[in-house]
């Protein structure tokens, strides 16, 4: 269902009390206004008044006395036929929510990279302790995705990021910090052990592309030590750009954690500078009403254990 039509059908029912619809279901299954009464834990004289709206907007008696019980009319049998399925449909969800298993799931949103630095240990935890928890990971673009969304519209319980985002219903904390290093591929034709300022003015280099003015600052500092770079390949992913390294001429300022343990991997060395970059911090943010649930106290416990601050 499109947003627009969702609004139109918001629209449409806006003068209509859903309830009634409700009250209707009961009577049709005990054909007595006294029984739907009491499976409803309302008054009969309540029901009566709720029939009488009903039979009022669908302009016929809905119902009609035969003995000691009622008899639908057809237009309440297609009434009901119309709200059986829905109606089922609608209380499976309110149950699903309703169970305890269904709050053990938890949504993460973050990069790629940052899911490999901290998931890992976490899950392995969690199976270790045999917590009742699943975990969803959903990959998210550094440059595209804001935290806001993910965090107000409920698609995320937890969010890693560059960017801190402060609002008085989340809580934000610094979780690790990042160094950064030059890399180039292991074949260089130019490059060695080091880099200097003489040798990255001849050589091409990737950029990360990022919306955090954490990440921004560090890149900031690395030009004004290496001096303005010419940028061949741009990526919002820290993995690409590695890719793009090890098959080509030119040079990349990772995380120093990612360098270590992919070096083999994508055929790339790390190359000393005599400058240090200043390090990039990725902050932890989740909803404070989150903290309400047993569950995520679990989860955020395990997470604290491995903050690397």
């Amino acid at each position: 269902m499109t947003e627009k039509s969702f609004i139109e059908n918001i629209t449409r029912a806006r003068g209509f009390d859903l309830n009634l619809l409700l009250y209707f279901e009961a009577i049709y299954a005990y054909k007595s206004v006294s029984k739907a009464a009491k499976l409803l834990c309302i008054s009969p004289s309540a029901v009566s008044q709720s029939l009488t709206k009903l039979r009022s907007f669908f302009s016929d008696p809905l119902f009609l006395r035969e003995g000691s019980g009622l008899v639908a009319t057809t237009v309440a049998e297609n009434l009901h036929n119309q709200l059986s399925s829905g109606f089922g449909q609608l209380l499976s969800s309110l149950d699903y929510f309703k169970d305890t298993a269904a709050k053990n799931k938890f949504v993460i949103h973050s990069t790629p990279y940052a899911a490999m630095r901290i998931l890992p240990k976490l899950t392995s935890e969690i199976l270790n302790e045999k917590l009742n928890c699943e975990i969803s990971h959903i990959s998210t673009d550094g440059l595209l995705d804001t935290i806001e969304d993910a965090l107000t519209y409920r698609k995320a319980d937890i969010v890693f990021d560059t960017r801190p985002y402060y609002n008085f219903s989340t809580v934000v904390e610094p979780y690790l910090i990042e160094h950064t290093v030059p890399i180039c591929r292991k074949d260089h034709p130019r490059l060695g052990s080091t880099l200097t300022f003489d040798e990255m003015a001849i050589e091409s280099s990737t950029l990360l592309n990022a919306g955090s003015e954490n990440v921004k600052r560090t890149q900031t500092g690395i030009m004004d030590f290496l001096g303005q770079r010419n940028f061949f390949f741009s990526s919002s992913s820290i993995i690409v750009n590695a890719a793009i390294v090890e098959n080509s001429d030119v040079v990349s300022f990772v995380p120093v954690w990612f360098a270590e343990k992919f070096a083999s991997s994508f055929n790339i060395k790390i190359l000393d500078c005599d400058f240090c970059p200043e390090p990039v911090t990725m902050y932890i943010t989740y909803n404070k009403a989150s903290l309400k649930s047993p569950h995520f106290l679990e989860l955020l416990a395990i997470l604290n254990k491995h903050k690397e601050i």
